[in-house]
């Protein structure tokens, strides 16, 4: 990424300085996005996202054309893996009726997630990891100490020796005990946990959604696929050394007649 490219998009010299600084720890920094002030931690991830995802159009998170134009219909979004906000506030500008659940369960994040979407009414920040199964258990920090998006309840990528405990809901309960019987559009972005949370969702539940979208990690990939395939055309982009690949599933319209 060049940085007059960072510099045209962002139009802040404080976000791209930032892009490139050393991380210091209580440091926020604030930009400015559609009368938005998010916050962000100079030196980390966090910089990358909000050009990623909002400076982007969305990046890989970005709806595709047909869900977009029938955007006022879309009801119900989960953010499942909501780091510090970025998506959350992304999608709310995308489907601007949708009522927005964005899932963050590492405690910095989650402060800043709140302090990012807290003026905007729709979005409802809930502090738990989703999974297969009610427990406790070691949230693994990256290998990459600039990345703040990259906590795994998995070993991959991760720096065994830097954990948190976090505690993890069944993924179908946690919706049943939010009063959420559906969800129009799922973005998830869980580093490893995609499966554990789309196959603990029920029949029914999965077979209202229009839309999932987000990254996979290389963690039960090729079950999850086929697990949607059978409602969902799917679309998968991945580079042959990488682990984690980009995803796009899209429910098929009922058959005819």
């Amino acid at each position: 990424m060049d940085d007059l490219g960072f510099l045209v998009r962002s139009r802040s010299l404080r976000l791209l300085s930032d892009r490139g600084s050393a991380y210091r720890p209580g440091v926020l920094h604030r930009y400015r996005w559609r009368g938005h002030d998010i916050a962000y931690r100079p030196g980390t991830s966090d910089v990358s996202l909000i050009h990623d995802i909002l400076l982007r159009g969305g990046g890989e998170y970005r709806p595709p054309a047909e869900v977009r134009r029938e955007a006022q219909a879309v009801g119900v979004v989960l953010d499942i893996g909501a780091n510090i906000g970025v998506s959350a506030l992304y999608l709310s500008v995308v489907f601007p009726s949708a009522k927005i659940y964005a899932f963050e369960p590492v405690p910095e994040n989650f402060a800043i997630l709140r302090q990012n979407t807290e003026a905007v009414g729709r979005i409802t920040a809930v502090m738990t990891a989703l999974g297969a199964v009610d427990k406790s258990g070691p949230m693994y920090s990256s290998n990459d100490a600039a990345n703040f998006g990259g906590f795994s309840l998995h070993e991959a990528g991760t720096d065994r020796r830097a954990s948190q405990p976090v505690a993890v809901r069944n993924a179908q309960k946690e919706m049943d005990r939010l009063g959420i019987p559906a969800a129009d559009v799922i973005k998830i972005d869980t580093e490893g946990s995609e499966w554990d949370i789309l196959a603990s969702l029920s029949g029914r539940f999965l077979g209202s959604t229009k839309l999932i979208l987000g990254e996979l990690h290389g963690r039960h990939d090729f079950a999850l696929l086929h697990l949607l395939s059978h409602r969902f055309d799917i679309g998968v982009c991945k580079r042959v050394e990488s682990r984690r690949s980009t995803f796009c599933a899209l429910r098929r319209p009922a058959p005819l007649g």
